[in-house]
């Protein structure tokens, strides 16, 4: 976890960060990490586990490759995200590229794009 902290206090990339303790439990802690941009994160990371969990806004990213996060982050910022459609775009699926691969996630598609969905399609 401090690790974390110092690589992106490090980086540049974020105006602040900070570490909230879940229930009580030191080993137990999610970071909040503040972009240049004004964008929130929240990080949840299970003790002794090697993925995290992302939330950005009210999108909620699993098992993000956990020594990733920073790289995962920024990809996001810079909108490097691709959407594509499949069964008939009856499931959005939605790929991140990170230095040793994509990681991939799918969800039931309904028409409802999220906000922040939209503002990544904006952007191509």
């Amino acid at each position: 976890m401090k690790d974390l902290l110092e690589a992106a206090h490090r980086s540049g990339r974020f105006a602040g960060s900070e570490t909230v303790e879940v229930a009580g439990d030191p080993e137990l802690v999610d970071v909040h990490l503040e972009t240049l941009t004004g964008n929130l994160y929240l990080v949840m990371l299970p003790p002794r586990l090697d993925v995290a969990r992302v939330l950005f806004e009210d999108y909620v990213f699993d098992d993000v490759p956990a020594h990733r996060i920073l790289d995962f982050v920024d990809v996001l910022e810079r909108g490097e995200v691709r959407f594509s459609f499949a069964w008939f775009g009856r499931e959005l699926v939605l790929r991140v590229p990170l230095p040793e691969g994509t990681w991939v996630d799918q969800r039931r598609f309904r028409g409802d794009l999220s906000d922040w969905e939209k503002g990544v399609f904006e952007q191509r």
